[in-house]
């Protein structure tokens, strides 16, 4: 590319770079006022000579677009008319003659191509049966009442070898003649224990809730639980029932 072809493209588009310039100056021009603007408002030097740099950036800035339009202006209007306007020739190139293509002789049938179409393979239905859900109930284990040969201190709840978690209520009958109180005692069957006091009752009870005896801080293992009625005159008559306490 020569320079006349450079400076006609400039004089093509010298209106856009004018344009370019003028904006740029606008923009260089806003940035180094406030810069200015800045450093007298500024108190550290430090933060002074930062907006003195800007200052002078955006002025030559300025100044070097300015310089671009001047130079563009003197392009288009004093170096433009000195040069030679004849036309750029642009070598033309001549096609190749074609090379003809034999036809295909008609005695030759041309063979059809066969196309193989896929098949489809067709997937198999998946189908969800639902099974019913069978729910294995526990079976409760019938509670057997304790074998007590006094029928005025019977024991019906714990039943002999019954599990006991944390607690459970006594059932039964505590009433005797010249009836004074009944007790609830327990005793560990793992080892040689003796007897504990848990409760002392005042009032009779006929086939009803005895008490409620608690066992959440006992700890697993085998017990035996005692109900004893006592009478005025210090006579007594219990009922013993082997319970498991398990947690």
């Amino acid at each position: 590319m020569n320079l006349s072809l450079i400076i006609r493209l400039i004089a093509r588009y010298a209106l856009a770079i004018y344009i370019l310039c003028a904006v740029g100056m606008v923009l260089y021009l806003r940035a180094a006022l406030a810069a200015r603007r800045e450093g007298s408002q500024a108190i550290f030097s430090l933060e002074q000579e930062t907006a003195a740099k800007r200052v002078y950036n955006s002025s030559a800035m300025v100044f070097v677009l300015l310089v671009i339009a001047v130079g563009v202006y003197a392009l288009t209007n004093y170096e433009i008319p000195e040069l030679d306007t004849s036309p750029i020739e642009v070598p033309s190139t001549t096609p190749e003659p074609a090379t003809p293509t034999r036809p295909a002789s008609p005695g030759t049938p041309s063979e059809p191509t066969a196309t193989v179409e896929p098949t489809a393979t067709r997937r198999p239905r998946v189908t969800t049966v639902v099974l019913p859900t069978i729910v294995q109930e526990t079976p409760t284990l019938p509670v057997t009442p304790a074998n007590c040969p006094h029928p005025n201190v019977q024991v019906r709840q714990p039943g002999q070898n019954q599990v006991v978690d944390a607690g459970i209520q006594v059932l039964g009958t505590a009433n005797k003649e010249e009836f004074d109180r009944y007790e609830f005692k327990f005793q560990s069957r793992d080892f040689e224990d003796e007897w504990h006091w848990v409760e002392t009752f005042r009032t009779p009870v006929e086939n009803g809730e005895l008490g409620l005896w608690q066992t959440s801080h006992l700890p697993n293992g085998n017990y035996r639980f005692m109900l004893i009625a006592i009478d005025r005159k210090g006579n007594s008559q219990e009922c013993i029932v082997p319970v498991v306490i398990q947690h």
